[in-house]
């Protein structure tokens, strides 16, 4: 009788255990078996304001800085991440090539800029661009004048950091402009 009530008892307990077991888990992850979740990561990179045949008669990089700071021009990031980490922050490189009459003539990486996920607004600072066609004619003379009459393309690109647990590709967003 011992050894049937002892039985009962040791049955008992592994129903409850498993049981209690079973509750966690499914409560933890909200699956059963829990399932991992791979780190996932889309946005998007746009520039609003510049139409694909925008030209100038003239302009200086200054004016152009100018517009973008005043809004006639921004830069806008969005993104959104899962498993990264808690609150899913991610560092990306910023990357800018310049290219004048379709040969590059710049190529900069600001490296490890956390971002929260959501609309971000970024400033032309924040890339490479300006002082890269700034450079273009002042070749040592540091006067301000109107940029050389030519197609100038600006690729701006928002790469996840070396080491992030992602390596999704964000579209890189660019600005065409032609000087007359």
């Amino acid at each position: 009788m011992k050894s049937t009530i002892y039985k009962c008892f040791a049955l008992f307990l592994m129903l409850s255990f498993s049981s209690y077991a079973q509750k966690n888990t499914i409560s933890a992850g909200g699956q059963y078996p829990p399932q991992i979740t791979k780190p996932s990561l889309e946005g998007r990179l746009g520039v609003k304001g510049f139409l694909r045949t925008t030209t100038f008669k003239e302009i200086k990089p200054v004016d152009l800085f100018k517009d973008f700071k005043e809004g006639k021009y921004s830069i806008n990031f969005n993104f959104k991440a899962n498993g990264i980490n808690d609150r899913n922050i991610v560092l990306f490189d910023m990357k800018t090539t310049v290219k004048y009459n379709g040969r590059t003539i710049s190529q900069t990486t600001r490296a490890g800029w956390p971002l929260l996920p959501g609309d971000t607004s970024i400033s032309a600072e924040g890339f490479d661009f300006i002082p890269a066609i700034e450079k273009l004619y002042a070749r040592a003379t540091p006067t301000i004048t109107f940029l050389p009459k030519g197609t100038y393309e600006i690729i701006l690109e928002m790469v996840p950091s070396p080491k992030q647990p992602v390596k999704a590709g964000i579209a890189p967003a660019t600005i065409k402009f032609s000087v007359q």
